[in-house]
């Protein structure tokens, strides 16, 4: 007898990967979102991701959640949601990641920098900025399609903020690849 059981994993926390697809590549009214929640291995979920937005075609751009998502604050969210509008409940799926996604969901409260620029002088200016509010804030940073995402400790962004090329996100994504034909 074969087990043909959805194999369940339980978490208290997950993050979310979401695609966009690029409009300007596919022509107008192309402006598709898929979200995919992440619950095992990162780089595994990752793949089978890609090859699910690789089987649509087109050119997308993958995110990933910068904060971690409370799934027992999303669980209420969700929960309200059913019992409000029961007529959305062939929507289950996408209902679930929009709670995930709510503001209240998050499990953390890291910063986001979106520098765009790839000049180094201003990026070194953006850096020494943020360095400069006290200790060490940065957790990581990842090249994005325009200069980088900076992923911070909550600090007084108000210096790094006067540098027209700097945006605060105090969440989001930040990017981690683009998909396309040739990839």
């Amino acid at each position: 007898m074969s087990n043909n059981q959805e194999e369940k994993i339980y978490k208290d926390k997950v993050h979310l990967f979401l695609a966009l697809q690029r409009p300007s590549k596919q022509g107008v009214g192309c402006k598709a979102c898929i979200r995919h929640v992440i619950k095992r291995d990162e780089e595994e979920e990752l793949k089978v991701f890609e090859a699910k937005i690789k089987a649509i075609g087109g050119e997308w751009r993958i995110y990933r959640t910068v904060n971690a998502r409370d799934v027992n604050k999303a669980y209420k969210w969700f929960m309200k949601r059913m019992i409000d509008y029961p007529e959305r409940a062939s929507c289950i799926d996408s209902i679930w990641r929009t709670a995930l996604l709510q503001n209240d969901c998050k499990a953390e409260k890291y910063f986001m920098l979106d520098v765009d620029t790839e000049d180094n002088k201003k990026l070194d200016e953006a850096f020494e900025r943020i360095n400069e509010s006290g200790e060490w804030q940065i957790i990581w940073n990842i090249k994005s399609p325009n200069g980088y995402h900076i992923i911070t400790r909550p600090f007084d962004t108000r210096e790094v903020l006067k540098l027209d090329y700097v945006t605060l996100l105090r969440d989001g994504y930040y990017y981690i690849k683009t998909i396309n034909e040739d990839n």
